[in-house]
């Protein structure tokens, strides 16, 4: 029996702000001045051959924590509030669709994730499903892949090319993917939100980004006791940028 399979993908960007605490303030009865430090030197130079921003002398500068691995990231001093440029973060398309699925066989669809983010600490895409390929109106589910040999998982990307092992699951190709994805027979899951599995790079570099590019392959198949109807998820990229 045939079995219809469509869901959706999802951008989320978050921006974080953060209010000055125990700031320096001088003042007299002509000025008055609040600022966190006084620097050596700061700002922006160039020349025909170059720009560069610095903070010099500054004290407590730094990243404090890591977004994505512990409770709290702070960002602190001057090169991490400089916005050198525009951020951006697209998806050529926000729908994929299998189509029609039967049983051993595999289906596939793909689109292209594109960012730009010109802050000097780079950047991370991270991404998560809702929960598995669930009936629209049911319970029944079509599971996250394990791949040919049962070794891959949300963490983990393996071979799966049998198509008599049913699962969803996706592969990436082109920049600043993780190295995992040896080639284009390489899947993983997605990290489910249900189970509270922890959100996984898709995508991240140290360097300034200029229209890097990744595409994202998904893959589904079924066995021959699927039930049939609409089988949906979303998928979750949260795009965040380093400064």
């Amino acid at each position: 029996m045939k079995k219809r399979i469509a869901f959706l993908t999802a951008c989320f960007i978050f921006l974080f702000a953060f209010k000055d605490v125990n700031a320096e303030r001088l003042e007299s009865d002509n000025y008055v001045i609040t600022f966190g430090n006084f620097n050596i030197t700061s700002g922006e130079k160039s020349s025909a051959n170059y720009n560069v921003t610095d903070t010099v002398g500054q004290t407590g500068a730094g990243p404090y924590g890591e977004y994505g691995s512990s409770t709290y990231f702070v960002g602190s001093g001057f090169q991490y509030i400089y916005q050198i440029d525009n951020f951006s973060f697209q998806i050529s398309k926000v729908l994929i669709d299998f189509g029609e699925l039967v049983e051993n066989t595999h289906n596939t669809d793909s689109h292209t994730l594109t960012i730009t983010t010109k802050g000097a600490g780079g950047y991370s895409v991270y991404a998560f499903e809702e929960h598995p390929l669930r009936q629209k109106n049911g319970s029944e589910e079509i599971p996250d892949t394990t791949c040919d040999s049962g070794s891959c998982s949300y963490t983990n990307a393996a071979v799966w090319t049998n198509q008599n092992i049913a699962g969803f699951g996706y592969n990436m190709s082109g920049n600043d993917i993780p190295a995992n994805f040896i080639d284009n027979t390489y899947y993983k899951s997605f990290a489910d939100n249900e189970s509270a599995d922890e959100m996984q790079v898709v995508m991240s570099s140290n360097n300034i980004a200029n229209q890097r590019q990744a595409t994202v392959t998904y893959k589904a198949g079924i066995g021959g006791f699927q039930a049939s109807g609409n089988y949906e998820t979303s998928i979750v990229y949260v795009a965040v940028p380093g400064y």
